[in-house]
């Protein structure tokens, strides 16, 4: 290599190294309905534009981004499972826990509706319906705050969810699993602002909604400091997600026109 070209790449691995340097960013932990709404693609524009900090999201279920934090991977997590934060809030003693929007779960499936989901009184009997129909239904079987939901449903009706034998536990995450609950014409749990944003292309309808046991609840989460540096910028990102601007940031998100996640004052 000559003196010219052998200068010229050590001057590009500095400007390289450079902006390694200065590239400020978070890690966080956050389930994947933020992910598969469109939602946490709007949160990490917003905040760049607000902080110039990089939004970095491992995109996994709740309880795999609990598990995260209290190894110490992450120093913030977004998380929709009500009772298994409870218990984390106890056993963790986290900076700041703060449930902070909610939107819903629905039941959808096939237009055929072969188990009458649509006519059945409450989200209970509507899985009860689909139990004793022995109809398909797919389950994201990853302990995420949809999972978690939906066993709780299942025990609320008193049913082994596998003595159906065309209960298919795919342990898939919610916008692959509504995928395939169309290729199989299956019914499944979903969260609505995922469903909304793939529904213009699947064959699947909402067959069952409203129940206000289907309210779906979201928390931040902020641990106590382990890394100085990153946990500055998990701070910054703390207090802009739960300020004014970041209220207003999820209020305005709309899938086809609709609103789909409303703050919790």
């Amino acid at each position: 290599m000559t003196r010219s070209r052998l200068l010229i790449a050590i001057a590009l691995g500095m400007a390289l190294a450079s902006c390694t340097r200065t590239r400020e960013s978070v890690e966080i932990a956050t389930t994947t309905s933020l992910d598969g709404s469109g939602l946490l693609r709007e949160l990490r524009t917003q905040f760049k534009q607000d902080t110039g900090i990089e939004l970095d999201a491992f995109v996994v279920g709740s309880g795999q981004a609990m598990r995260m934090a209290r190894r110490g991977l992450v120093d913030l997590i977004i998380t929709h499972d009500p009772a298994g934060e409870r218990q984390f809030v106890l056993t963790e003693h986290p900076q700041i826990y703060r449930q902070f929007m909610w939107n819903d779960f629905i039941i959808v499936g096939p237009r055929s509706d072969l188990a009458s989901v649509g006519s059945a009184r409450s989200a209970v009997e509507a899985f009860h319906r689909i139990h004793d129909a022995h109809a398909k239904f797919c389950s994201r079987n990853d302990q995420s705050g949809t999972h978690v939901k939906e066993l709780a449903l299942w025990r609320a009706a008193g049913i082994s969810p596998t003595s159906n034998p065309n209960y298919l536990p795919l342990g898939q995450p919610m916008a692959h699993l509504l995928r395939s609950s169309e290729e199989l014409q299956a019914n499944t749990l979903s969260d609505r602002a995922t469903f909304d944003q793939l529904s213009e292309h699947m064959d699947l309808i909402i067959e069952y909604q409203g129940d206000p046991t289907l309210r779906n609840v979201y928390a931040l989460t902020l641990m106590r400091p382990r890394n100085a540096r990153g946990y500055a910028n998990a701070q910054k990102f703390e207090q802009w997600l739960l300020s004014a601007r970041g209220r207003r940031v999820i209020e305005l998100f709309t899938i086809h026109g609709h609103r789909e996640f409303f703050w919790i004052p």
